[in-house]
């Protein structure tokens, strides 16, 4: 099945135009990098994906139902009710964690299954006991993220959304405000998601690690798509000579 599907999707800011006619699909248990030099619109492409922007124009779709169309040549949304049907599709990890600082970690991670999707009680603190002990958290159920490490509030972030039962998850560059000791945590937890089939769709600068999991890697540039491909193409011989320069340029440094 088809999670998510985007045609011709465009964006810009105050005249500047950050995405043109961006188009991709993203199936059932794939795991998709997306890389590219800083401003060509990896973040935004999230952002829009996820609603957190809106579309100038272009169309969406979560699990093969429209969400997002154009008329008139504008972007179209949908009700409160049918975009909040389409927000439960999915979670987003933030590269800056997004933790609720007056919350312990275990209000911070059940808050949303309980009050906003209205789950039992008992039922999400069990399964959120059992998520935070996957990311190696279980006894840190009562500490406050001013108690934690940069690396252990992503993996509260990760717990959050995985709690939230997703289809498919989001990352938006989660080790790039953490070390690389502390990276190489999050990226194992993340490896092993991959293992299990979650869905996920990764704005990363960690190449090796693209190639690693991804089914699929996606070069942006300039608010394009200029290649996409197995990793063993797009990454370790890529045919565009722009993902070539950026290719070099990182293994310069």
């Amino acid at each position: 099945m088809k999670l998510l599907e985007i045609k011709n999707l465009s964006k810009g800011f105050d005249g500047k135009t950050v995405l043109e006619d961006i188009s991709l699909t993203v199936e059932e248990g794939e795991v998709i990098s997306i890389i590219g030099p800083s401003g060509s619109g990896k973040t935004t492409l999230l952002r829009c994906a996820t609603f957190l922007e809106t579309m100038d124009s272009g169309e969406l779709s979560y699990c093969e139902k429209p969400v997002v169309v154009t008329k008139g040549g504008k972007a179209v949304y949908p009700s409160k009710s049918e975009l909040r049907e389409a927000k439960s599709k999915f979670s987003l990890v933030f590269q800056n964690f997004n933790l609720f600082p007056h919350f312990s970690v275990l209000k911070n991670i059940t808050d949303a299954p309980i009050h906003v999707m209205k789950r039992n009680k008992e039922e999400v603190i069990v399964e959120a006991k059992r998520i935070l002990a996957k990311v190696g958290l279980e006894d840190k159920l009562k500490a406050y993220p001013c108690e934690l490490s940069g690396g252990q509030q992503q993996r509260v972030a990760i717990a959050r959304a995985l709690l939230m039962n997703p289809s498919m998850l989001y990352f938006d560059e989660p080790t790039s405000a953490l070390d690389p000791e502390i990276t190489a945590g999050i990226l194992r937890i993340m490896k092993k998601l991959a293992e299990e089939k979650m869905t996920m769709v990764i704005v990363t600068h960690e190449i090796d690690f693209a190639r690693a999991v991804s089914d699929r890697v996606i070069f942006m540039d300039g608010g394009h798509i200029i290649e996409q491909g197995a990793p063993k193409d797009v990454i370790d011989n890529p045919s565009n000579e722009r993902t070539k320069a950026f290719l070099r340029k990182l293994s310069v440094e």
